[in-house]
């Protein structure tokens, strides 16, 4: 129930966010002032010359090595439509561009953790669905997201968390 209220908060701020910001980035990809974050001091190789260990979702992070977002919010979204998911309802709900998601979603599959499907309903459309593989990920991906939300609202009382969602619809009212 406590991981439901999280999730909920977390998704009602992540729209809020969206709207506020035009669905781009709040300073765009160089950041606030324009610049491109600086080189990791080391290079990608790092203090040693060592390249770091190769993981299936990429490179380093502010936290250590993260899969890039994108990554893991297509399978997120991909693992509440069980059904088959198209391309142009992906690029709706992940609110990205198109050729970023064709992107996303080779590499995906190139990796194993997509698979692509005649839709039976329409023999022209094709449908989208996880592997074993990606569904494994997605639960990972959901499990880390709920601890995630879990330390950001430990902080809040019931009370306060009701509160919070309630300004938070009333922001988010057309």
């Amino acid at each position: 129930m406590e991981n439901n209220i999280n999730m909920e908060l977390m998704k009602k701020m992540m729209i809020f966010t969206r709207k506020v910001h035009g669905h781009r980035p709040p300073f765009g990809e160089h950041g606030p002032c324009g610049h491109r974050p600086p080189e990791p001091p080391f290079g990608e190789h790092g203090p040693h010359g060592h390249r770091p260990p190769e993981l299936p979702f990429g490179g380093p992070g502010p936290h250590g090595f993260r899969p890039p977002l994108s990554r893991e919010r297509l399978l997120v979204v991909m693992a509440e439509n069980p059904e088959g998911i198209r391309q142009k309802d992906l690029v709706e709900k992940l609110h990205i561009g198109q050729s970023s998601t064709s992107e996303l979603i080779n590499k995906l599959e190139d990796d194993g953790y997509i698979e692509r499907k005649v839709d039976e309903s329409d023999k022209r459309a094709t449908l989208l669905f996880l592997t074993e593989k990606g569904q494994a990920r997605a639960a990972e991906v959901a499990d880390e997201r709920a601890a995630m939300f879990e330390d950001v609202f430990s902080k809040l009382t019931d009370e306060e968390k009701q509160t919070l969602s309630d300004l938070l619809d009333k922001l988010l009212e057309d």
